[in-house]
């Protein structure tokens, strides 16, 4: 089980993914570019790990605190894991498939940004909200 300081520590990691790959992402050459699709796998890779241990543990423990309104937060909390990784399902095959139009890219580009925004909320909401109360309560 991870702790809480290296659930941080994760989200640090996965906060200067989001710098880098929003920098990159402008890019319609680095389209898929390897070195980029290498980074966009690890960040995927990364958030998934997250989400899934989060779901699987702090989730599940602040469902079964009996308080009312840590139950609230807690629903809200998976609530937006699950929006992540449906938006994610698809996203980096597709930006690492064979270079498209303009367009594509634009659209590519879009949905990053509405990919690390949510993620970057999370993280914001993680930090603020949920380990502050995995600290009182567990």
């Amino acid at each position: 089980m991870y702790s809480l300081e290296e659930l941080r520590q994760q989200n640090q990691e996965i906060s200067q993914l989001c710098d880098v790959l929003t920098v990159l992402m402008e890019q319609p050459s680095l389209h898929n570019n390897p070195v980029v699709c290498d980074l966009m796998t690890r960040f995927k890779e990364k958030v998934w790990v997250h989400l899934v241990f989060e779901d699987n543990t702090i989730y599940a423990a602040l469902m079964h605190t009996g308080d009312d309104e840590t139950t609230k937060v807690a629903k809200a909390f998976h609530d937006s894991a699950k929006e992540i990784k449906h938006r994610f399902s698809g996203f980096v095959r597709h930006w690492c498939s064979m270079p498209g139009s303009n367009s594509e890219h634009e659209m590519l580009k879009n949905e990053s940004s509405a990919i690390f925004s949510l993620v970057r909320n999370r993280i914001v909401y993680e930090n603020e909200q949920i380990f502050p109360i995995v600290e009182q309560q567990l």
